[in-house]
């Protein structure tokens, strides 16, 4: 049986068995030894729903984030909500071995990535413990890795509401705390500009963690995306207001200080910027200094915060003018 076929019968099984991410937690077993894979796959089997993260400590128990919370992985294919007495472990060489596969067997080619501690792999964000701000491995190693993996196209839509504000916002921020599904919101967003649906709207998309590209690439109806890939954000919004002339800008996460500073440079050119934000809550984000100054600027017409118990729903939209509390 070849590899193809065989990857193809383990996804079969894993959508079969109501993974919802089957394809990105395939993606992400590909970093694995094939015995770890493997323990990873049966326990896997075990979970109507989403994987989120998986979270590996070195030497310690591997565990599995869900929708139903924590799941340690043992060693002999079971899930437990405590470590247990035989959990999977993977120790410094395995982990080593796992990061080194994240970076395509080159780490001296993502030194830029390893100073920010995370990289990028099909899709997957990988948080790395372990490395100094220059890129270099610290004495002691690697102590532990979260795989971050995205949700899939299907995992949320947008309700009929959140696409009629698409379309009439004069700029929007997405706000929420981490793991609400602020990166997948902005996915759909960019798809939706960028396809027939909304006309095809020149859209530059800010791919700064190489998370955008995959879905968007892959999606044949998505046409008018520039996605710049790899380059920091604020370096991106002059590249796309210089040579791309877009109507919309994307970017994840913004929070700097020279990021805010492109925004409001591109403000008057008459781009409508679509970003996220860390917050907690909507009280949160008004006391953020740079969402500030950008809403106070007038880049944003919207905020929108997303619910952390319902992945992708908006739960409230504030719009200029009115009392964030």
């Amino acid at each position: 049986m070849s590899i193809e076929t065989t990857q193809l019968k383990e996804l079969t099984a894993l959508e079969e068995s109501g993974l919802t991410n089957a394809a990105a937690l395939t993606e992400a077993l590909r970093l694995f030894s094939p015995a770890d894979a493997a323990v990873l796959r049966a326990c896997a089997l075990q979970i109507r729903g989403t994987v989120q993260e998986i979270r590996v400590y070195t030497g310690k128990a591997v565990v599995f984030c869900t929708d139903g919370g924590m799941r340690f992985v043992q060693r002999a294919g079971g899930l437990a909500s405590f470590a247990g007495a035989a959990p999977l472990t993977l120790d410094r060489d395995a982990v080593f071995a796992l990061v080194t596969a994240a970076a395509d067997h080159a780490p001296f080619l993502h030194e830029k990535e390893l100073q920010s501690a995370y990289l990028t792999k099909s899709g997957c964000r990988v948080g790395i413990c372990g490395f100094a701000p220059d890129g270099r491995l610290l004495p002691g190693g690697i102590t532990s890795v979260n795989i971050r993996l995205p949700y899939p196209s299907g995992a949320f839509s947008l309700d009929p509401a959140a696409r009629a504000l698409l379309a009439d916002a004069e700029g929007l921020l997405v706000a929420g705390p981490p793991g609400c599904g602020k990166t997948t919101f902005l996915k759909k967003c960019a798809a939706l500009l960028a396809g027939p649906e909304l006309g095809w709207r020149r859209t530059a998309v800010i791919d700064e963690r190489g998370e955008f590209y995959p879905a968007l690439n892959a999606d044949p109806d998505v046409i008018t995306a520039d996605i710049l890939r790899g380059t920091e954000k604020a370096a991106g919004i002059q590249t796309a207001l210089r040579l791309f002339s877009p109507e919309y800008v994307i970017c994840d996460e913004i929070g700097g200080e020279k990021e805010t500073e492109g925004m409001l440079e591109g403000l008057n050119s008459g781009v409508r910027f679509f970003a996220s934000m860390h917050a907690g809550s909507p009280a949160q984000l008004f006391r953020r200094r740079q969402f500030v100054s950008l809403w106070e600027a007038g880049v944003f017409s919207h905020a929108v915060f997303l619910s952390a118990r319902r992945k992708g729903r908006v739960e409230s939209v504030i719009k200029q003018g009115e009392d964030p509390i």
